[in-house]
């Protein structure tokens, strides 16, 4: 059994291994597994942002059409999307350093962890922008995730802000266009305030 998943592992027939003995083989065997280790602990630890702890945008995107996918194949509330942009952190950079920015981002996303469920994605999709992917969500219910996220933001962060947008998942949509709409909503709503003041 050992001789032939090593053979299969490496593309060889199993007379190509006659020389070697059944320890060389059970080495072999473990290396491999240690390698397959290795990759995968890369492999995960290249999918996650070394300063927030978010997913990147190519394993997030890839996790929310997962999502997408399971909402189409066994229904549910819905899915829905937050985009958030931390308010003035070109300031703080410029002002208090980058170090200080990081921090700030950090904070940020320990903020909106503690306010989603285990199972939402949070996803850095720029600079300082994220997104929230909240699967098995009514809109209502994102809406006051949202507002709870911008709270405790606020609230762990001494009074910083984020800017905001929601979409919930419309038949048709993909990842990509589902964050695109939640980016659209950010704009309108950053535009509306503005328009107020």
């Amino acid at each position: 059994m050992a001789r032939e998943l090593l053979s299969t592992a490496l593309g060889v027939r199993q007379t190509q291994l006659a020389g070697l003995s059944d320890a060389d083989i059970a080495a072999g065997l473990e290396r491999l597994r240690a390698l397959v280790r290795q990759i995968q602990r890369l492999s995960a630890a290249a999918a996650v942002d070394d300063l927030t702890g978010a997913l990147r945008r190519g394993a997030g995107l890839q996790a929310m059409t997962r999502e997408i996918a399971r909402f189409h194949r066994f229904g549910g509330k819905g899915v829905a999307a937050i985009f958030i942009d931390v308010d003035g952190l070109k300031r703080i950079n410029d002002s208090k350093g980058h170090a200080a920015g990081d921090t700030l981002l950090a904070d940020v996303v320990a903020a909106i962890r503690e306010r989603l469920r285990a199972y939402d994605l949070v996803i850095r999709w720029g600079g300082d922008e994220f997104v929230c992917i909240l699967p098995d969500a009514t809109r209502e219910e994102a809406e006051r995730t949202l507002a709870d996220i911008e709270q405790h933001v606020r609230d762990r962060t001494s009074g910083r802000s984020v800017s905001s947008g929601l979409a919930s998942l419309e038949s048709g949509d993909t990842a990509a266009t589902l964050v695109d709409r939640a980016d659209q909503a950010l704009y309108a709503r950053r535009e509306a305030l503005r328009a107020k003041a």
